[in-house]
């Protein structure tokens, strides 16, 4: 039986690596329930929101979309919500915002001594974290980490539990019918999508920029007597004159064979337009995920250019479908927070084409 040779392989992977926990757990020292197992899905989040162009296209074409043509307030709040002097509208927005790329959204609530809503302030629900129950929410000003983050405890909103020596509550709305204590983002689906458009996005920006983009193999001889650290310090000097701060993964070999040093591409010449389909594949599918058509975020296709018609009738559906449940969500929680009907009403964005 002929002796196998024992390879030894150093495998430097010098690509970002996502880890995607979107378990919940619960910090003893306060029972805060984290956001992730990590409690980092916000900034993962929001990390994807904003390296991916298609998906910040669609986040901020949603917002738009949402606010409609005009917003029509009560009178008691059609000046200013708050003594910083800002408007319903502004409000709409950052939580219009937040709820597309998180799926939740928060408003701090402010009350007088008769127990009146009296200030609304828009809140990062990024920054947010709830109990168990749901009835405490927890506000780091510098925001959260897997370990312990000081925070400031308050009531989650309930008109019915004021407390006059506490006369801030929190408004934290996290879906309807929900069984874990966050919501999911809308397009949350398409999150392995999202990455690899960022990742595809970065491989194009190493092709361009540096001449070691490609994957390789470098054969390093005679260095089977090297030190783990020797050969740590010799991957990085690679990595750092070849590879850029952004690198594409390589392999070294060390050996003992006696052979010089050779460099042995691994990856075929067509890798460009294999990415560019993936790139393709990956930004259908976020399209796909909030139930959305291209054209609405101003991606139009080479062979059709720009209809109207396909305009028009695209949005529709997907006013009635996608964004007039989340007006619905936004109109019906202000009227709760302060208890008058119909506080805010959204005029849809109207199409309407010129001959």
């Amino acid at each position: 039986m002929e002796k196998q040779e024992n390879i030894k392989f150093s495998i430097v992977d010098v690509e970002q690596r996502y880890k995607i926990m979107a378990g919940e757990t619960v910090n003893n020292g306060t029972k805060m329930v984290s956001w992730g197992i990590d409690n980092d899905i916000p900034q993962l989040l929001y990390g994807c929101y904003s390296h991916s162009a298609t998906l910040k296209s669609v986040c901020d074409g949603c917002v738009n979309y949402i606010l409609g043509d005009k917003i029509e307030v009560s009178p008691k709040w059609e000046k200013k919500i708050n003594r910083r002097g800002n408007s319903m509208k502004s409000l709409v927005k950052h939580i219009s915002a937040d709820y597309i790329n998180y799926g939740n959204f928060a408003i701090q609530v402010i009350f007088n001594k008769m127990g009146e809503v009296v200030e609304l302030y828009p809140l990062d629900v990024a920054k947010c974290r709830l109990n168990e129950t749901k009835t405490k929410v927890f506000y780091s000003k510098k925001g959260w980490t897997k370990y312990q983050t000081k925070s400031e405890e308050f009531d989650a909103f309930n008109l019915s539990k004021i407390d006059p020596e506490k006369r801030t509550q929190i408004f934290f709305y996290n879906g309807e019918g929900v069984r874990s204590i966050y919501n999911k983002a809308p397009w949350e689906a398409a999150i392995f999508d999202v990455l690899t458009e960022i990742e595809a996005t970065k491989y194009s920006l190493n092709t361009v920029s540096n001449g070691f983009s490609a994957r390789y193999i470098l054969n390093y001889p005679e260095s089977d007597n090297l030190t783990d650290e020797q050969k740590k310090n010799i991957e990085k000097g690679i990595q750092q004159k070849f590879c850029g701060s952004e690198s594409a993964t390589f392999g070294v070999y060390f050996g003992d064979d006696g052979r010089k040093m050779e460099v042995a591409k691994i990856e075929v010449d067509d890798a460009p337009e294999k990415y560019e389909a993936i790139r393709k594949a990956a930004r259908e599918n976020i399209f796909i995920s909030m139930r959305a058509t291209p054209v609405l975020f101003g991606l139009v296709t080479a062979a059709n250019g720009f209809a109207t018609s396909e305009y028009s009738d695209s949005f529709k559906l997907f006013q009635r479908t996608v964004i007039q449940p989340m007006q619905d969500i936004i109109e019906e929680s202000l009227s709760t927070i302060t208890g008058i009907d119909d506080v805010i009403k959204i005029t849809p964005f109207a199409i309407t084409f010129e001959q």
